[in-house]
């Protein structure tokens, strides 16, 4: 794929959030930064835009996968991939949140969108006109509780896709769990349960990070709620890393002392240095050693957890900081709903600036310095999505109100972000136009 595409969710296998091909936003121009269309079907957004092969892939609450022209906001293509009936959890979710992946099929050699449905299934579909080439079940949904659902985005890497195996809400848990599935033909070739066979928890409601080796990294939700004991069943509230097969080959696991009620991972993994790691719901950022899942360092970064309040965001890695967006945290004396930071690689931190929502989605970095974040929580303050000067951490702009739960993405010189409203492009006129 172009340097400039942003074919897959976190921007690919690794997690970086990072597309330093993008140089037109930069904190110079931020002002001068326009929409260039929006489109508002879909009942809103929680999965986040892919951009690849000129067009926007996106899941919308309604239960379609919509293409968009990235130029134009037309609709190029969609097809319906399921919807879940609110029963036994709280809306959202209804439709889709898994992001979409744009990637070459290695037998057919053209781009391909691999996708999760609300449905149960994960499908191969054709690029230039959604059509399905195959799919292949993850977990079929019940028809009268919300049981399963796949918040997971797929990860494709080294001809393999995997993907998690969640429950929609903890009302009621299920066995959590990652599957294997061939790329070319989507059939399901490995499986990794977290708990034991007749217990539930240990849901993967992120999405897995590939290491160049080929091992995968994957974060962990909680066991059945209670005592301590009882959440730390099996892999529950892990960071778990296995072999490309599938093979248990080690973890971390939160302390009991450090975890409280629901306080799982729901933050993807994210490689830097050496190290690999993922935000907890209970504020800590845990960094751990990638060679062998020993803890190098941990940092509280936002707290105290809660509704709307929990550190579910995997943060930017540039090649040099990690850039995090966070629900409640304390600057000097003054406590805020959210904040966005800069810390180096051993979690020093470098700059914190605050803001009247908690931040849920992860944050995107361009080329230029400029970070997009949106924030999303139940506050009365109107939630917006920021652009943020990732040299200072000073405010450059809000480009729109709204609940923003999907990751902004820079590519093909110009921003385009998602959320309760619409899906949205935001670019500056070159000379000559405008």
């Amino acid at each position: 794929m172009p340097a400039t595409d942003w074919p897959a969710y976190l921007d690919g296998p690794p997690h970086a959030s990072y597309n330093p091909a993008e140089e037109a936003i930069t904190p110079a121009t931020a002002a001068d930064v326009k929409k260039k269309w929006e489109f508002t079907t879909g009942n809103g957004y929680l999965s986040s835009p892919t951009v690849a092969e000129g067009a926007v892939y996106i899941g919308a609450n309604n239960g379609w996968l919509y293409k968009l022209s990235t130029t134009t906001g037309k609709v190029l293509s969609k097809i319906f991939l399921g919807a879940v009936n609110v029963t036994s959890c709280p809306p959202p979710p209804t439709g889709m949140v898994s992001t979409a992946t744009v990637a070459i099929d290695p037998r057919t050699h053209q781009p391909t969108v691999y996708t999760s449905g609300a449905d149960g299934y994960l499908y191969a579909l054709s690029a230039s006109n959604l059509k399905v080439e195959w799919k292949s079940v993850v977990a079929t949904p019940s028809r009268t509780v919300n049981n399963y659902f796949d918040w997971s985005s797929p990860t494709v890497a080294n001809g393999q896709i995997y993907v998690g195996v969640s429950s929609n809400c903890d009302s009621p848990l299920v066995r959590g769990g990652l599957i294997r599935y061939n790329q070319e033909t989507g059939t399901k070739i490995g499986e990794f349960y977290t708990v034991p066979k007749g217990r539930v928890g240990g849901s993967i409601w992120s999405s897995v990070a590939v290491a160049p080796s080929g091992d995968v990294y994957a974060s962990t939700g909680n066991g059945p709620l209670g005592s301590a004991g009882a959440q730390l069943l099996g892999d529950s509230e892990s960071i778990m890393k296995l072999s490309p097969t599938l093979k248990f080959l080690g973890r971390f696991q939160v302390p009991s002392s450090e975890e409280g009620f629901d306080t799982d991972f729901g933050a993807s993994p994210v490689f830097f240095n050496q190290y690999v790691g993922a935000c907890n719901k209970n504020g800590v950022f845990y960094a751990l050693y990638q060679s062998t899942m020993k803890l190098a360092w941990q940092r509280q970064i936002s707290g105290p957890a809660g509704d709307m309040a929990e550190c579910i965001a995997a943060p930017v890695w540039n090649g040099k900081h990690l850039f995090f967006g966070t629900p409640a945290a304390t600057i000097g004396n003054v406590s805020y709903v959210g904040s966005v930071q800069e810390r180096d690689p051993n979690g020093h931190l470098v700059w914190i600036t605050g803001l009247p929502n908690g931040i849920n989605g992860s944050p995107t970095m361009d080329g230029g310095g400029v970070l997009a974040v949106g924030t999303y929580d139940y506050n009365p303050t109107p939630n917006a999505t920021y652009l943020i000067d990732a040299a200072n951490g000073r405010i450059l702009r809000d480009l729109v109100t709204g609940e923003d739960f999907a990751q902004s993405v820079f590519a093909d010189d110009w921003l385009f972000s998602a959320n309760q409203y619409g899906v949205y492009a935001w670019g500056i006129d070159k000379a000559g136009q405008g």
